[in-house]
């Protein structure tokens, strides 16, 4: 206009330093004062619409907020706003908190000097350090009973600063929030649609501020197992659903004990759905070890998480880096969002493939030019679709008898996925999926707050009822379920090698993709009981043992002990064959005590096996005759011999004689002692009688067994 005349260089200078800009932002500022709030799901349009704006036209972030606003775009959303209301209605459903509800204090405040010009502006940071003083309490925090307590505490900094300044009252801004506090996202994995976000709980105070979902990462626990350990495990190293890792003691790399989070307890040899299905932290930072590290951050990376940190360095001048051991259990750097953690595992739901999130289909500018598409979502392939297959199977274990039953849909519409829970209870997430979306709840306090207070599973249901209310609305098929690929089949492994097993192996059995199917087979097993005391084979008399298998090493063929049930430790053990020398077996050998008076004789005194049968013969002097026969003091008559059948107790046999006139063979009968149950494990003694005589046979009175064995009892355990 200059260079055509119509307006003069005066002119031009004061146009060209007109902040349009400043004055386009004080405009909606008004707006939004005015009380034009938008959703969590608007702002998160613009967001991504600045970064396409700046990305597209080179230009910068105020200027793509210009054109946003006054370039005649048309945007269309993804958003399904029939899911967008069930998802807000569940999470602001008071009935699931009952009494539980408290309140997050934000808050601000401006004191200005005596001189009216110079300002000391404090934040919520100020309040919480100046109460951490106050109270002596380092937990001290901006969370309250209720607004009321908020208030108080408000009033009580402000009256603290206003006394240390000198100064006198500018302003305030006080806002608080229900807590605990949520966010929820779900998007269709097939397309990366976006169907709906929920940046928080209770009403939306701003714009463009706090989005939970969006902008707020949390620590992520074990669903972070899902991602960092297993996936790299299966699709990269050969591991499968049916691989084996032992639950036992084990350290990190810098000696620092890992601990299960149920305790100082151990399971022994699982597989990984095991692993998967009781979120195991042993086996989770087994299978990253195995996988290393660097490859599981990569994956991470694939699959769509930007606030990991590969290397950075602290204020301290300490190293940070996601890339270790720990990551395999959620303890990262900087948290993820249920955002991005939605399009991770949408990439597990869709096959291996992921899809970059979406929240709008396209751009069209003002002449009806399509300068944005997404219709064709922008994808790349980050595992394989037999690794993502077997990964839904161990996560379905975790909603079908794992940590994550409360998250399993009523409406029988198949699902899958991973609780997650941080240290001192801090972050509860569910991250999951069905054939048709995938979903991540997150619940939590603002703040670092225990949620130990609060139901451990409240989560889960939620994102069970939004899923089972959209499933209803939209008419879902039960039958329904993810679609196996080709390559999958079973394979059984030794259970401590992951080999093909061999004699005496213990094995497990589950799914493996062709490809993964070990070829070594393993020199086989034997199982070991010792003696904790000894160290030694332990005999049945040792008060406290423990079962090993030996392993046998395919080239030696010596045996070497490893670890089996309960994840026992070996050390200080070593195979060997010596029995206890402590607990000696208890003899098995019983006592058959014979005597006779004068007149006469009887078989000699034996001893014999339990379960033995034994006869003795009874032989008068000439001149003398059989005057009685008793057996264990009991008299069992006039006999010429008597057996013992089945002999389970030390016994005695005694016979009295007593002379005769005209001594002449005399008549006399056998009496058997009655047969028990148990069986015969030696052939009977015999001691042979006199040819003249011809024994007939008397029935032996019934002896009662003072003692019977206890029965074993079954040894106490955990069960898998």
């Amino acid at each position: 206009m200059r260079d055509l005349g119509y307006i003069t260089q005066a002119q031009y200078d004061e146009a060209m330093a007109d902040d349009v800009f400043a004055r386009i932002a004080e405009v909606q500022d008004i707006k939004e004062a005015e009380g034009d709030i938008y959703s969590y799901y608007t702002d998160k349009i613009l967001v991504d619409l600045e970064n396409d704006f700046m990305e597209i036209y080179g230009c910068t972030k105020q200027e793509a907020s210009m054109m946003i606003f006054t370039g005649g775009y048309s945007v269309y959303s993804v958003q399904d706003k029939a899911i967008q209301k069930i998802c807000e209605d569940v999470i602001n459903d008071t009935s699931y908190y009952g009494d539980g509800t408290r309140v997050g204090l934000d808050y601000e405040l401006t004191i200005l000097d005596a001189d009216g010009e110079t300002a000391h502006n404090y934040s919520i940071g100020h309040l919480i350090k100046y109460y951490k003083e106050q109270t002596g309490n380092s937990k001290y925090n901006n969370i309250y009973q209720n607004e009321d307590a908020a208030r108080a505490a408000a009033d009580g900094f402000k009256e603290a600063m206003l006394i240390r300044t000198g100064g006198t009252y500018s302003g305030e801004r006080f806002t608080v929030s229900p807590q605990p506090q949520f966010s929820f996202t779900l998007m269709d994995q097939k397309t990366g649609y976006v169907k709906a976000i929920v940046g928080g709980r209770g009403d939306k105070a701003s714009n463009r501020g706090l989005d939970r979902a969006t902008d707020s990462p949390r620590q992520p626990g074990s669903c972070f197992k899902i991602l960092a350990a297993y996936l790299p495990l299966i699709d990269a190293c050969g591991g499968s659903l049916a691989t084996p890792f032992t639950d036992e003691p084990y350290k990190y790399a810098n000696g620092v004990e890992v601990h299960n989070w149920w305790g100082s307890s151990y399971r022994g040899p699982v597989t990984v759905r095991t692993a998967i299905q009781n979120s195991m932290n042993i086996i989770a930072v087994k299978a990253i070890t195995e996988a290393t590290p660097e490859l599981a951050y990569q994956y991470l990376v694939d699959v769509g998480l930007t606030t990991i940190v590969d290397y950075d360095v602290d204020s301290d001048g300490s190293i940070i880096s996601d890339i270790n051991q720990a990551t395999a259990l959620g303890g990262i750097t900087k948290g993820v969002t249920t955002y991005e953690m939605t399009g991770a595992y949408a990439s597990i739901a869709n096959g291996g493939i992921y899809t970059k999130p979406v929240v709008y289909s396209k751009v069209v500018d003002h002449d009806g030019n399509v300068v944005i598409d997404n219709t064709t979502p922008t994808t790349r392939r980050v595992m394989k679709a037999t690794t993502a297959w077997q990964l839904i199977e161990g996560m379905k274990s975790v909603l079908n008898g794992g940590t994550g039953g409360s998250a399993r849909m009523t409406t029988g519409i198949k699902c899958a996925g991973k609780t997650g829970t941080t240290t001192n209870t801090y972050d509860l997430w569910f991250c999951g999926m069905s054939p048709y979306y995938t979903a991540s709840i997150w619940m939590g306090f603002d703040s670092n707050v225990d949620m130990g207070g609060y139901n451990q599973s409240l989560h889960c249901r939620m994102w069970r009822d939004i899923m089972d209310q959209i499933a209803t609305m939209e008419g879902q098929d039960p039958s329904v379920d993810f679609e196996k690929p080709e390559g999958i089949t079973t394979v059984t492994l030794c259970q401590l090698t992951g080999d093909l097993p061999g004699e005496g192996c213990p094995t497990f059995t589950d799914y493996c993709s062709t490809d993964s199917i070990p070829t070594k087979r393993c020199a086989g097993h034997a199982t070991y009981t010792f003696c904790r005391e000894s160290k030694c084979i332990a005999t049945s008399q040792c008060p406290d043992t423990v079962t090993f298998t030996a392993e046998i090493d395919e080239t030696t063929g010596q045996k070497r002990l490893v670890s089996t049930q309960g994840g026992e430790s070996t050390d200080g053990y070593n195979f060997t064959e010596e029995v206890c020398p402590l607990h000696p077996e208890e003899s098995e050998k019983l006592t058959l005590t014979s005597s006779a008076g004068e007149g006469g004789a009887i078989s000699p005194s034996v001893e014999v096996d339990r379960g033995s049968t034994v006869t003795f013969m009874i032989t008068p002097y000439n001149g003398y005759t059989i005057a009685d026969v008793q057996v264990n003091g009991a008299s069992v008559g006039v006999v010429t011999s008597y057996t013992f059948t089945d002999v389970q107790d030390n016994a005695s046999i005694n016979v009295t004689f007593a002379p005769v006139s005209n001594p002449e063979p005399q008549p006399a009968t056998t009496t058997q002692a009655p047969t028990t149950q148990a069986p015969t494990t030696e052939a009977p003694t015999t001691t042979e009688a006199p040819a003249t005589e011809a024994p007939t046979t008397t029935e032996a009175p019934t002896t009662q067994a003072t003692e019977q064995p206890s029965e074993p009892t079954e040894p106490s355990g955990e069960g898998q």
